[in-house]
């Protein structure tokens, strides 16, 4: 048995004033799902934090606080995309502090990375501000076009799936075309995790000219969440529709 010890691992960035600025400015960018951002970023040495505003009253339809949990998956997408362009690869710790439960992401670094030529893309893209206007049914998109916006918002526990739109029971109005963002479970952190898919997409979206907007109000209902699946054959937790526009 080797009795060679372990190199040590390099010891975390400490944030200059410059990187905060450009992590700040990319969070304060994030695509909302409502009114106002329900989230707070604090950046101390080596930590970026994103915490959920418990009572914030900028989501009034969101008595839950799923979509405040959502929306604070969406920063933490564009935080790791901003990381990454600023060269290094980002390390992400999700909840698990019980002295502070509104923490929801801490992100740290200690390793130099070259971005790729897609974070390059998808970092110019977070600052796009086009309006959503006509949707579309994704499935009429160029094959390549939807698969590159598919697969980056999928994860082992997130996957998006094309549908066209339909009108749901006991409803008045049409849900339209787009991207439904399915989780394994409905657990905080699966909520989490919808909102950096929904991020993650709707650059990849932005970055090839297209427009993007997420549909997060009627998911509030279970009893919608549950039909959803029915509708389309699917198992897991319907989290939010990204609809997608030219």
């Amino acid at each position: 048995m080797s009795t060679e010890s372990l190199a040590p691992s390099p010891p975390r960035h400490s944030w200059s004033e410059q990187e905060k600025g450009v992590l700040t400015r990319t969070a304060l960018h994030t695509q909302a799902c409502g009114q106002g951002n329900p989230w707070i970023l604090e950046i101390h040495g080596p930590r970026a934090e994103i915490f959920e505003r418990f009572h914030s009253t900028l989501l009034r339809h969101d008595a839950t606080g799923r979509d405040r949990v959502i929306s604070c998956g969406a920063v933490l997408a564009n935080l790791l995309v901003a990381v990454r362009v600023l060269g290094w690869l980002p390390e992400v710790a999700l909840l698990g502090d019980a002295a502070r439960p509104d923490l929801v992401a801490t992100v740290t670094a200690r390793t130099r990375n070259r971005p790729s030529a897609a974070d390059v893309r998808y970092f110019q893209a977070v600052f796009d501000r086009r309006r959503h206007r006509e949707t579309i049914d994704p499935t009429e998109l160029p094959s390549d076009v939807l698969a590159e916006i598919v697969r980056a918002g999928a994860s082992t526990d997130v996957q998006l799936v094309p549908i066209t739109s339909f009108v749901p029971a006991h409803r008045k109005q049409p849900l339209e075309p787009g991207l439904l963002v399915v989780t394994v479970t409905d657990g905080r952190r699966d909520q989490v995790l919808a909102g950096v898919s929904m991020q993650d997409a709707w650059l990849a979206a932005r970055a090839r000219g297209l427009t993007a907007s997420p549909r997060v109000e009627p998911f509030q209902s279970r009893e919608f969440r549950q039909r959803m699946l029915r509708r389309c054959g699917l198992a897991g937790s319907p989290q939010l529709l990204l609809r997608l526009g030219a």
